[in-house]
């Protein structure tokens, strides 16, 4: 931590150097530029053109060093040009200047250079906006993440509007309450005042009726739930925007100011454009959700169409799948690990489409031959389909085995895929408690535990298994697997991330 805290350390040091050589280079530039045309001038006088040269340092300095750079390089344009400047040359000499015209000058030269400055202000803070706009707007084509999406509109909104803290809260109709989803710069304290009902909070009601509300002085009003909680804060004004997804009004965004503001219509549009721009956000991740749920139900009804055949297969790839996500989730695996381990787990026996039935149906070498291969046969039907590759090792590698005594490919230790090696014991679990052959006895769930604990090293990798026995530990409810739901009805899918930010969003507003 510390090295890394020396490598940014040295990192904003060189990036300090380098802009303050730059601002050194800039106003080397103006001087040499400035003395140039002074020279240019005295030589040919002030009535030439020559004096309008000094714009071009002018509006260079309004660009690199704003008003303050400007004004200063217009006045001492003004003072070069003085009544010390010839404002011609005659037959008899130089000719003086007119003694009002100096003063005339520099005012000319006073208004030019704000003008300038303020014109070149604007194209940066114009040209600042569409590059926040255009990275929002790249995140969203770039990422199915909501959260990630979310999080980069409210840090750019705070920014771009130059205000204290940003939110974005999505309405549930359920509970009437509208949820926080993401927030920049709030304390903890204001966030985790309580929940906002709609019903109680005027503000909200007036912006999911479609209409952007600022509040110039939030003390002054009746318009929020918890007043104190604002006071507290220091919020002085407050500008809410209505989030639109698919049409409809889903939430608001909102921004806080410390100090009191009448926000510009420049600045609600721009706010308008971050709530629109989440709105599209949120309409890719449920048209996301929609087509990843429709992949699962797919996967569910292969499987149950595979296993419904047997009696001794039934609801075996559910059951597997529930075990296998509570083991990843034990080992803390991303969501996107736990969504990929969820659709191999319930894949991982799909190489048994061929079989009439895994207790009958094939001759015994040929059925065992079978059952040896179903791993690789299950890979090689699921390899055309490019969204399930990521699955593939699940499915080969669900029968291997620590030591290598497994199959199909005999792999040992690490380098059976990880994935492949939770499934290997949550399928492994399952068969224990629910018998393959007839003759076979099931074991109940603590002599199934105890078997699995003293496969470790053995048939499992003992990391795994010491998170399957804290599991156990944690949930003695998945001990029973079958019990967790009921047979023949699968699981859904994991919970969309627009449900994971609603579970996790704070309150307050």
């Amino acid at each position: 931590m510390a090295a890394k805290n020396g490598e940014t350390t040295n990192g904003s040091r060189e990036i300090n150097w380098r802009r303050a050589g730059k601002l050194a280079a800039s106003a080397g530039a103006l001087v040499v530029s400035m003395l140039a045309i002074t020279w240019v001038v005295y030589e040919v006088g002030t009535d030439s053109v020559a004096i309008h040269l000094y714009y071009l340092p002018m509006i260079y300095a309004g660009y690199a060093f704003g008003d303050f750079g400007a004004i200063i390089t217009a006045l001492l344009a003004g003072a070069l040009t003085a009544w010390g400047a010839p404002a011609r040359f005659g037959d008899d000499g130089p000719v003086a200047q007119a003694t009002y015209f100096p003063i005339v000058r520099a005012a000319m030269f006073f208004i030019v250079a704000v003008v300038f400055s303020r014109a070149a202000s604007e194209l940066r803070r114009r040209a600042r906006e569409f590059r926040m706009l255009y990275e929002v707007a790249r995140s969203i084509t770039s990422t199915l993440r909501l959260r990630e999406v979310l999080n980069l509109i409210v840090q750019k909104a705070a920014s771009v509007i130059d205000v204290q803290g940003c939110s974005i809260r999505l309405y549930r109709p359920e509970t009437d309450e509208l949820e926080m989803v993401a927030v920049e710069g709030l304390s903890e304290q204001y966030r985790a005042k309580g929940p906002v009902h709609l019903e109680a909070s005027r503000v909200d009601q007036q912006a999911m009726a479609g209409r952007p509300v600022q509040v110039q002085d939030v003390a002054r009003t009746g318009l929020f739930q918890y007043p104190d909680a604002v006071r507290d804060e220091r919020i002085d004004s407050v500008l809410t925007v209505p989030l639109r997804a698919k049409n409809q009004v889903r939430g608001v965004i909102r921004v806080y100011s410390t100090h009191r503001r009448r926000f510009r219509e420049r600045e609600i549009e721009l706010v308008t454009a971050f709530a629109n721009q989440a709105g599209v956000a949120i309409e890719n991740a449920e048209l996301y959700e929609d087509i990843r749920r429709n992949y699962y139900e797919t996967v569910r009804s292969l499987t149950s169409a595979i296993e419904a055949r047997d009696r001794a297969t039934f609801s075996h790839s559910e059951r597997v799948t529930h075990l296998t996500v509570g083991l990843a989730e034990e080992m803390g695996l991303s969501a996107e690990e736990i969504e990929l381990v969820q659709f191999g787990a319930m894949l991982h026996d799909i190489g048994k489409i061929g079989l009439e039935g895994e207790s009958g149906g094939i001759p015994g070498s040929a059925r065992d031959v079978f059952f040896r291969m179903h791993p690789l046969i299950g890979a090689s039907i699921l390899q055309p389909v490019t969204f399930l590759q990521p699955v593939l090792s699940i499915v080969s590698g669900h029968h291997e085995r620590w030591d290598g005594s497994g199959f199909p490919e005999g792999l040992e230790g690490k380098n059976i895929p990880f994935h492949a090696r939770l499934a290997a014991l949550a399928n492994e679990y399952d068969r224990l408690l629910y018998p393959l052959l007839p003759g076979d006895e099931p074991m109940d769930p603590d002599g199934a535990i105890e078997e699995i604990t003293a496969g470790a090293n053995k048939a499992f990798d003992p990391e795994v298994v010491a998170a399957f026995r804290r599991l156990m530990h944690r949930e003695p409810e998945l001990a029973q697997v079958g019990a967790v739901e009921t047979p023949g009805v699968p699981q859904g899918p994991p919970d969309s991330e627009l449900d994971a930010l609603r579970e996790e969003g704070g309150n307050g507003k």
